[in-house]
């Protein structure tokens, strides 16, 4: 928790959750299914949501799930575990 001083305008107190790991910070009992990368989809996450979710922004949500820090980590073949979004 970080704590800030009385006369700020964040004078709550907040997570500070950069010492999380990354798979710890979603919760586990999510509902998911899994998809593989294509070769043409590999380094390109945004093609894999276009696929999956019919809209190539949620490419971040694949990415976090996975513990994916760069697209380029992507590879062709690797699978994926995709979140079912409600």
């Amino acid at each position: 928790m970080t704590e800030y001083s009385n006369n700020s305008r964040y004078s709550y107190q907040i997570d500070d959750t950069d010492n999380i790991p990354q798979h710890q910070m979603l919760k586990s009992n999510y509902l998911y299914d899994t998809t593989t990368i294509k070769a043409s989809e590999a380094g390109r996450l945004d093609l894999v949501s276009l696929r999956v979710y019919n809209t190539p922004v949620n490419w971040w949500i694949i990415a976090r799930f996975n513990s994916i820090i760069s697209p380029e980590f992507a590879k062709a073949g690797i699978i994926l575990k995709i979140p079912r979004l409600s």
